[in-house]
């Protein structure tokens, strides 16, 4: 089964940490989606719940007469205290940098008040286990955010979260992947194509 997992577009905030925090798509970001989606033949789109992402994956299936369903397990990962705010502001606090270099190094470690890495990935994990079980589904746009992308290709990929921090996935990142499952349903995949906006 062919998967595309498109990033949604920039909105200008870089530098925040906007799990639920959950700002527009600039017209940057809006050029971005329609760049990765150009010319592409999906017959399902899958979007998180939240606007950045939900707008355009809304936006092209409705023009392009695709099935669309809404899941909020391809949320973004909720950075509770620290969502919203800027990563300089909070490494500025005393003891801000050593935390945040702890988050990203230990998937089982939480932000405070949020969500660890791992919780992230296991319902990432539902979700995608999920798109691969539809028959007929495929190919399938995946409409999300990057920590919900790294999740999955941790999950599919088998590769540990910590490694994922050296794969690119800015704003409007789309990566292809050939996708399934094996014997007891174990999901295997393997990148076709990345495409950076």
């Amino acid at each position: 089964m062919r998967i595309d997992l498109l990033r949604h577009g920039t909105t200008g905030r870089d530098g925040h940490l906007d799990g639920r925090t959950d700002p527009p798509l600039s017209d940057a970001g809006w050029n971005q989606f329609r760049q990765q989606t150009q010319g592409g033949i999906w017959r399902s789109v899958v979007t998180s719940p939240l606007a950045r992402a939900r707008a355009a994956a809304e936006d092209h299936a409705r023009q392009n007469g695709c099935k669309l369903a809404i899941d909020a397990d391809w949320r973004e990962l909720d950075f509770g205290r620290w969502d919203g705010r800027r990563r300089g502001d909070i490494a500025a606090e005393p003891g801000g940098a050593a935390l945040l270099d702890a988050f990203y190094a230990d998937p089982t470690l939480s932000a405070p008040d949020g969500e660890s890495w791992m919780d992230l990935k296991c319902r990432v994990s539902r979700a995608l286990d999920r798109v691969l079980a539809i028959p007929g589904a495929a190919p399938v746009l995946v409409v999300t955010h990057g920590g919900a992308i790294r999740a999955g290709l941790s999950h599919l990929l088998g590769w540990p979260f910590h490694q994922l921090w050296s794969l690119r996935v800015h704003p409007g990142t789309r990566i292809t992947l050939e996708a399934g499952q094996g014997e007891g349903s174990a999901p295997w995949a393997e990148i076709v194509e990345i495409t950076q906006p």
